[in-house]
């Protein structure tokens, strides 16, 4: 079921964008927040992450020039390192995975691109999507 949800999050970012010109912060975010909805400490942790990796990185453009692929790349590693600094520390219960690793540095090139607050908005209307198409489906979001 965990990759019919990442489907349907890519199909209702796609038709989102391409409805609106707005980008819901990637195509695999939507999807992912949805699979971790059950886990409000897990979104707040990315978005934890989030901010840091766009926060280091607005710093390092003052020093190197941050544009297309390099910028891209920069936000993907960032995200990747304060993770694994964060996993190393022991602060952090459980392991983001592969995904949960690149979804920050996804994230915050989009708040880079677009601004945080359209960035953001858009994502919570697509995960709201995804879950109201998960949940039509019979599909239980939060188990108690």
């Amino acid at each position: 079921m965990d990759n019919d949800i990442m489907i349907l999050g890519i199909v209702i970012s796609l038709l989102f964008y391409e409805l609106t010109g707005i980008s819901p912060s990637g195509l695999i975010v939507a999807g992912y927040f949805a699979l971790n909805f059950h886990s409000p400490y897990r979104i707040l942790y990315t978005f934890g992450v989030v901010f840091l990796t766009w926060g280091i990185a607005k710093l390092l453009s003052s020093f190197m020039i941050l544009y297309g692929r390099r910028r891209f790349a920069v936000m993907i590693l960032l995200a990747f390192v304060i993770n694994s600094i964060i996993l190393q520390s022991g602060i952090l219960v459980h392991t983001p995975g592969i995904i949960g690793k690149i979804v920050p540095g996804i994230i915050a090139l989009e708040w880079e691109r677009q601004g945080i607050l359209k960035s953001t908005l858009a994502l919570g209307v697509v995960v709201i999507l995804n879950l109201l198409v998960i949940m039509w489906l019979g599909v239980p979001v939060i188990s108690f």
